[in-house]
């Protein structure tokens, strides 16, 4: 049976990823209070380094750090052209961002429309800023093993007009967790619309119930051509415990909140279409980048130095191939 930490770590990437229009990812992770104890040790150890070193306290006194929160602002000044995304992913661009939110939903080309067969495989996962601040060396090698694996699901879309389609996010985060969690994982969908979604789950061998909010903060479109379409959102997510139906004592009225992890995920995908002989469109490429970033905190002062120390670069990115085949 898979360990609670180890199952966790496969849970909240998945929905980012989809939820960025069912994208696949093996790494979404609401962590799990073992998981948040480790990330909180190795901000510890490197606050430890710092102060050695003075390396976190020159950071902070010298850098200006960009604000992750900010790093999307719908007020951008100037009209970005195609190829934007492309840069990203290919170049493994580390800077926030650029876009701001673009659009009501991600419209994909009409030949995306239908439900297909999707095959994820995971080539390759980085830490620009170092193990510590990826999680410390447990949970980046427990990542570096997701790498060459593949998570087999399927994905919907559905017409939104003559020339555009839409995900199917309610069923897509069901059948990805389906396939990455167990058949009953997924205990509710409260909301799945293109600006959030919530999920409530219970993973096997969790042994607890997760709810997961996500936000689109983000999102940006670009047709290449008939065939190459790009894509990508920026969601906040926001994982906790599921609150516990108790009466209330003494004792749980002091007890702390739950463990709350807060972070922003860029997901950008590029697809190219193959076209049959006869111009149908019975397959998907995709190359795709997660880039995961930190957000301060104001009640958290290791959490917040860990941010400054990340100097605007992501902690987390991992590469995927990914091959959509229509099913029906």
């Amino acid at each position: 049976m898979p360990s609670v930490t180890s199952t966790n770590e496969k849970i909240m990437k998945l929905l980012i990823v989809m939820f960025a229009m069912m994208k696949s990812s093996l790494a979404f992770a609401p962590q799990s209070a073992a998981m948040i104890d480790e990330k909180r040790t190795s901000l510890l150890s490197l606050n430890a380094q710092s102060n050695r070193r003075q390396v976190v306290q020159s950071i902070i006194a010298t850098t200006a750090t960009t604000l992750v929160t900010n790093h999307g602002s719908s007020a951008v000044a100037e009209v970005l052209e195609n190829g934007v995304l492309e840069s990203r992913v290919l170049e493994n661009v580390l800077s926030p961002p650029p876009y701001g939110m673009e659009g009501t939903d991600v419209f994909y080309p009409s030949y995306f429309a239908g439900v297909w067969n999707v095959d994820s495989k995971t080539t390759e996962i980085q830490a620009p800023c170092g193990v510590l601040l990826f999680g410390g060396n447990r949970t980046y090698d427990r990542a570096q093993t997701e790498v060459n694996t593949s998570l087999r699901y399927k994905a919907r879309f559905v017409k939104a007009e003559p020339a555009n389609s839409i995900a199917d996010r309610e069923y897509n985060v069901v059948e990805i967790a389906k396939a990455a969690m167990g058949t009953n994982a997924v205990l509710n969908v409260p909301l799945a619309s293109p600006n959030k979604i919530s999920v409530v789950l219970s993973p096997n061998g969790a042994n607890q119930i997760l709810t997961a909010d996500l936000l689109t903060l983000n999102r940006r479109a670009e047709v290449i051509n008939d065939c190459e379409f790009h894509c990508s959102e920026v969601v906040r997510q926001v994982i906790a415990p599921a609150k516990q139906q108790q009466q209330p004592s003494p004792t749980n009225l002091m007890a702390p909140p739950p463990p709350r992890l807060l972070k922003e995920i860029e997901t950008a995908s590029l697809y190219r279409a193959i076209r049959d002989s006869d111009g149908a469109v019975r397959q998907i490429k995709c190359r795709q980048r997660s880039a995961t970033f930190l957000l301060p905190s104001q009640q958290d002062p290791i959490a917040n130095q860990a941010w400054e120390a990340t100097r605007g670069r992501p902690i987390d990115v991992r590469f995927y191939d990914v091959v959509y085949t229509k099913a029906q």
